[in-house]
């Protein structure tokens, strides 16, 4: 009887189909699906921090820094890991596109009480303007123009996000803080997949990297996009 219902109902079986790429978008806020018994079985070792420092823009305050830390460590308790930020500086940003802050923070000497970079970009009324502009080629034939966040690929140390705003097309997808969970995963090494067993297993090899010999005791190492290990802090 259901089978029959659902053919003498195509509309609704079309109409399924095109949600499934939604449901995909707006239930994947990490870097694929989880997989809790694997993840279980992996061993990650003690507890262990590492440090973030933080450029963030003219309008995001502390609050909001602590704020969005806090439901990164939530999703890091998963693999014994905190991030602990450090706030650098507020700056004014480098350039309207994402490309040119992935430049700023790419070219920004990483400080020697930092295993990683944050900039965190915040909302001016030309990112509204955008929005708006984004949200009208959305509506029209549904391609999404706006990035929320993005990490370097040489080190994956060095990464932004889009922290501060109210954007109705970002509403529609993802927040700041599942943005910041979603690229941290890239800041420990991760790629993208529909499944996250290939991250798991990435995480406690960085993990395992703390007892290289050949690493700078004063960093918290990581392994790049194409499997290079990080075991220096980088310029």
């Amino acid at each position: 009887m259901n089978e029959l219902s659902f053919i003498q109902f195509p509309k609704l079986r079309y109409l399924l189909i095109a949600l499934i790429p939604l449901f995909v978008l707006t239930s994947c806020t990490t870097i694929g699906f989880h997989q809790e018994k694997i993840r279980e079985s992996i061993p990650f070792g003690e507890k262990v921090s590492f440090r973030v420092c933080v450029i963030k823009e003219k309008g995001i305050v502390d609050q909001d820094v602590y704020s969005l830390f806090g439901a990164w460590n939530e999703e890091l308790l998963y693999y014994q890991l905190k991030a602990d930020p450090i706030i650098l500086l507020e700056t004014e940003r480098p350039g309207f596109y994402g490309a040119d802050i992935l430049d700023y923070i790419i070219n920004f000497k990483m400080p020697e009480e930092c295993d990683r970079l944050l900039y965190l970009k915040g909302r001016t009324w030309g990112d509204i303007v955008f929005e708006v502009f984004t949200l009208g080629i959305f509506a029209g034939i549904g391609l999404k123009l706006e990035v929320q966040g993005a990490v370097e690929a040489r080190t994956n140390t060095k990464g932004y996000i889009k922290a501060k705003y109210i954007s109705t097309i970002q509403l529609l997808f993802t927040s700041p803080k599942s943005t910041l969970i979603h690229e941290g995963y890239h800041l420990l090494g991760c790629g993208h997949q529909l499944f996250m067993e290939e991250c798991y297993e990435r995480i406690r090899d960085v993990k395992l990297l703390l007892t290289d010999p050949n690493r700078d005791p004063s960093f918290f190492p990581n392994i790049n996009s194409s499997g290079k290990k990080i075991l220096k802090r980088p310029i």
